[in-house]
């Protein structure tokens, strides 16, 4: 019988000690790729920690498969098997989406869920993978290995669901301290070994409208507060600018290069935290060579999965929560479109609504979102960002009833508890100079003011 027919049968071998059962375990990446059958569901891990030695030998014998879908969020590198001719032979199932799921989906070979990044583990619940594989560390003196930066949005229910279980140890990635992301060479079926180079992302260039919009925000930030930052350029920018800030802790879903320099400085010593006091919190790591550096072993980190660590009760627990997200535009009564440019999916609605939720839970928190006032489009043309109607086919990714504070480099509208007309008038307040008039006539024409 052929072994990916068989698969692998689940023995009850009684090893001398774990580096025994991992030499037993362990194979090249083209045998794993053996193991995947037709019409498998398999949960990979997003980020550095898609297993790319795997994900090449998978790619080699694509062809021979069918009706494969593979879960996955924000990769890094497109593999073979992402291309439109496979279309037949594998999907993939995002929650999030980056550069490569946007080509993947123009392509038909990927498709977007719609979910809150704290739902990851109820959405493999209904899923139900039967394979699933991640990066981890070498394994330290116990025979533990960690799931890494991106192993948080890797439910741990669904791996011990999982029919077969593939760990490609690479010594390049880093080991987050946490008890969520320990897995024993015990619990894994497949070992493989790499020594692939991660993707770094680096940080996009701050612009003077983002120190603008970033030097409102921290005017709302007080000494002692403990602050979330959101996935992007933009929310990493706000990071970089709170360097005059004392004594600010971290509760956050990523963490990012700024919060490192935040750290560094001791302008993040998280002293004033009630809840994990001295800690910064959170779920992923996105960055580069330096931050991986800085996260590994680090005592100052405690890294959950995202099903606690979003969960808006467990957020509103810490007192002076603030939430800083990112939008791409909004219309005058504060709905919040920060996922897609009309009806394509540019990235995800990840865990802005569980923050926003949380700063409401939070004794004296605050929920802010920031956005540009206008951009410039394809022809040069100056386009504003707060509109009267959001384009059709927008998504809304927070509804306006759970919109508190927008930020603009214009300044700031509070939007929490304010009538229809009230809004429209803080949110014209904010918009770029240019289109104020034109919005004031919209609305006017509308009957909203």
């Amino acid at each position: 019988m052929a072994i990916s027919e068989k698969r692998l049968p689940k023995t009850q071998v009684k090893y001398a000690n774990w580096q025994e059962e991992y030499q037993a375990k362990l194979m090249d990446a083209a045998d794993a790729a053996v193991l995947i059958r037709n019409n498998d569901v398999i949960m990979m891990a997003g980020g550095t920690c898609i297993p790319h030695d795997f994900s090449v030998a998978l790619s080699n014998r694509v062809s021979e498969l069918k009706n494969v879908t593979i879960c996955l969020g924000l990769a890094l590198k497109l593999y073979e098997y992402m291309q439109p001719q496979y279309q037949e032979n594998i999907h993939i199932e995002t929650p999030f989406v980056g550069p490569v799921e946007r080509m993947c989906m123009e392509w038909k070979t990927a498709q977007y869920i719609p979910v809150h990044l704290n739902q990851l583990a109820q959405w493999m619940d209904y899923r139900k993978p039967n394979v699933t594989a991640f990066v981890v560390t070498p394994p330290d003196e116990n025979g533990y290995m960690n799931r890494s930066c991106f192993g948080g949005l890797v439910p741990r229910r669904a791996i011990n669901r999982a029919d077969l279980v593939i760990a490609e140890v690479n010594p390049r990635t880093p080991w987050l301290v946490s008890d969520d992301l320990k897995i024993h060479v015990s619990e894994v079926d497949v070992i493989l070994e790499s020594d692939a180079d991660l993707v770094e992302i680096p940080d996009i260039p701050i612009t003077d409208v983002e120190r603008q919009i970033a030097g409102y925000i921290a005017d709302m930030i007080p000494d002692g507060s403990t602050v979330q930052l959101g996935l992007g350029g933009l929310a990493n920018a706000i990071g970089y600018l709170l360097h005059d800030k004392k004594d600010l802790g971290i509760h956050t879903e990523v963490v990012q290069n700024s919060i490192m320099e935040l750290m560094e400085l001791g302008v993040v010593n998280n002293s004033k935290k009630n809840i994990n006091p001295g800690i910064t919190t959170g779920t992923f790591c996105v960055g580069n060579a330096k931050l991986w550096d800085y996260v590994n072993h680090n005592p100052k980190f405690w890294f959950t999965e995202v099903e606690y660590n979003n969960d808006p009760y467990v957020i509103g627990q810490h007192d002076n929560l603030i939430s800083i997200n990112n939008a791409l535009m909004m219309d005058l009564t504060g709905q919040v479109a920060s996922e897609s440019i009309r009806h394509r999916q540019y990235s995800g609605t990840g865990g802005q609504v569980n923050f926003i939720w949380g700063a409401h839970f939070s004794k004296g928190g605050k929920s802010i979102l920031a956005l540009n006032s206008s951009f410039t489009d394809q022809d040069g043309k100056l386009k504003s960002r707060v509109v009267p109607f959001l384009p059709a086919g927008t998504i809304v990714s927070t509804s306006r009833n759970d919109v508190e504070y927008v930020v603009t480099e214009y300044g700031v509208a509070n939007l929490r508890f304010k009538s229809v007309s009230e809004r429209i008038k803080e949110m014209i307040s904010i918009a770029h100079p240019q289109f104020r008039d034109e919005l004031r006539f919209q609305a006017q024409k509308i009957g909203w003011v």
